[in-house]
C-alpha cells in the first residue's frame, strides 16, 4: 500500500467523509509515518546490509566511525580489506581485557565497541589505512513517506496492520469529534498484537549497546 492508499483506508475506517474532514491529510500522513517507525522499533522489521547506511568509509588513523541515527543496532561489521568480521565488545569488557585500549597504536581493526559514544562506534585498534566497513544493521526507515505513491519501507504483508497505530493516534486528537480514548486503546492493543509491545528508549538503547554482552535482542 502507498501513502495515498493508507490515507484512504484511514478515512474509510473512521467514516471521515465530511467537508471539511475531521483529520487533515497532513495529520494522517504523519500518523502513517509514525506507524512505520513504531513498527520497526518494536519488531526489527528492517534488516539492511546493502544501503549506503550499512557501509562506512575509514581514513587512516580513524579510531571510530559515525552511524546514522536510524540505526537501532549493528548485527555484524566486516572490514572490507581483509574480509574479516569485527568482534563486538562492550566498553566494560574492553576496559577489563585491554587496559587503555582507547590509546592503541593504529593497525588493522579487530573489535568494534558500540557503547562508547552516542552515534559513534569505536574501533580497536584504530585503522592504520583507508578502508571500508560493511555492516548488517537493524534500523528504522531512511526517509518518511511524503508523496502519494511512496510506500512503507517494510514488507507489504505488514502494511495494512499499520492502520491500527494510525487510528490510535487519530483517536487521541484533542477535538470533540475525534477524541475517543477507548477506541485509541483498542487499536493500540491490536497494533501490539501484530508488532509486539512498546520499545522504550531505555530498553532500546540498552539492548543496542549490550546485545553483544548479554544477548538482549
Amino acid at each position: 500500500m502507498n501513502l495515498s492508499e493508507l490515507r484512504d483506508l484511514f478515512r474509510y475506517t473512521t467514516g471521515d467523509t465530511a467537508k471539511p474532514p475531521l483529520w487533515k491529510d497532513k495529520e494522517i500522513d504523519g500518523y502513517a509515518n509514525d506507524a512505520v517507525d513504531e513498527a520497526c522499533r518494536r519488531a526489527n522489521l528492517i534488516v539492511d546490509s546493502t544501503s549506503d547506511l550499512a557501509q562506512v568509509s575509514l581514513s587512516a588513523g580513524d579510531s571510530y566511525f559515525d552511524i546514522d541515527e536510524s540505526i537501532i543496532y549493528i548485527r555484524r561489521a566486516i572490514l572490507a580489506s581483509v574480509g574479516r568480521t569485527l568482534c563486538p565488545k562492550v566498553s566494560r569488557s574492553m576496559d577489563e581485557e585491554v587496559p587503555n585500549w582507547e590509546s592503541a597504536t593504529a593497525s588493522v581493526p579487530m573489535v568494534f565497541v558500540p557503547d562508547w559514544n552516542t552515534g559513534k562506534v569505536a574501533l580497536w585498534p584504530p585503522s592504520s589505512s583507508a578502508d571500508t566497513i560493511r555492516m548488517t544493521v537493524i534500523r528504522t526507515p531512511k526517509d518518511e513517506m511524503v508523496n502519494d505513491e511512496d510506500e512503507p519501507e517494510i514488507a507489504k504483508r505488514f502494511h495494512r496492520a499499520l492502520l491500527d497505530w494510525m487510528l490510535h493516534l487519530g483517536y487521541l486528537k484533542q477535538d470533540a469529534d475525534t477524541f475517543d480514548p477507548k477506541k485509541a486503546a483498542q487499536h493500540e492493543e491490536r497494533f501490539a498484537g501484530e508488532f509486539g509491545p512498546p520499545s522504550s528508549a531505555i530498553d532500546e538503547t540498552f539492548g543496542a549497546e549490550q546485545y553483544y554482552d548479554i544477548g538482549y535482542r
